[in-house]
């Protein structure tokens, strides 16, 4: 099982690490406001999982008196701290990105906001006295149990974004959003049932079940930017914006439709148009209904030139 258990751990650092890379040379190219997005979930993801990586293989491969060392001492209490703020971090950045694509109000979204915010920082605090009280100063016994136990229980506040994304998914107007929501509910859904299994049978090794949910998260991110990008942005070479005047768009709208065929996104259409990302959230649905089509890709297939 330890061997399984560190293959599994490896495998699934990499895919994460990997897909962080692949999204940081987009946002370098592109600048997109979706990747943008991402990555403020996967910087803080990965660097988690190369520090459990880390850990336990200092753990495994040090002789014990050098584990007993002042050095390791001092290692084992700033790698504590440092996993504690990522693991408050990733759920905190998590938090506020699922209110950026959740098609709320802006009282929900504040609301909301204020709630998670509270809620983590909460779960933060608690976790350093905790950690701190139980260790007595033996900041080896800390750092293992952080690795052990930490990451993968915090890890059950992303079901409340499941449950959140459920309730929402149905109002969504744009297919990003709908993508997205779907994303997260099957990613962190299944957390009702693989944190019992971690508690049973993953409870005092490095790698936790939890770990595959963020996998998920990971290629289900890969894939939506693939669609975005190599789908949707690369025909917009061929679009001609011109072709919508025919569905009777007014002038607004045609405005989005050009900023849409630009490959923009709805944040960076509400930046140039001076509007709320709401408001043109209503504009592409109305494009959409006018012209008969239910997503970008439908809707760069009409006007091609």
């Amino acid at each position: 099982m330890v061997i399984l258990s560190d293959i599994l751990l490896f495998l699934t650092t990499a895919l994460v690490v990997s897909i962080t890379c692949l999204c940081i040379l987009l946002f370098y190219r592109v600048r997109d406001a979706y990747i943008g997005s991402f990555l403020t979930v996967l910087v803080p993801l990965s660097l988690q999982m190369c520090l459990s990586l880390l850990v336990t293989y200092l753990t495994r491969t040090l002789p014990v008196g050098n584990l007993d060392a002042n050095a390791f001492q001092v290692f084992a209490l700033g790698a504590t701290i440092f996993s504690v703020l990522l693991t408050t971090t990733l759920l905190l950045m998590m938090s506020k990105y699922l209110i950026q694509i959740l098609p709320a109000t802006d009282k929900q979204r504040i609301l909301g906001n204020r709630i998670l915010t509270f809620l983590i920082l909460f779960f933060f605090l608690i976790s350093l006295w905790v950690i701190i009280a139980e260790s007595k100063g033996d900041w080896q016994k800390a750092l293992s149990d952080t690795i052990a136990y930490h990451f993968f229980a915090g890890s059950m506040f992303l079901v409340i974004h499941a449950v959140l994304s459920g309730i929402f998914v149905k109002k969504a107007t744009t297919w990003e959003e709908e993508r997205l929501l779907k994303g997260i509910i099957y990613t962190f859904l299944p957390l009702f049932f693989l944190f019992p299994l971690d508690l049973l049978f993953f409870r005092n090794l490095p790698f936790k079940l939890v770990y595959l949910s963020f996998s998920t998260l990971s290629v289900y991110l890969y894939y939506f930017i693939s669609r975005r990008y190599f789908l949707t942005w690369e025909q917009t070479d061929h679009v001609d914006a011109e072709g919508g005047k025919e569905y009777g768009l007014s002038l607004r709208e045609e405005e989005v439709l050009r900023l849409l065929a630009a490959g923009c996104s709805n944040q960076e259409i509400a930046k140039q148009l001076y509007i709320s990302p709401n408001t043109v959230k209503t504009h592409i649905k109305n494009i959409y209904a006018k012209m008969g089509v239910n997503n970008r890709l439908q809707l760069f297939s009409r006007l091609k030139k």
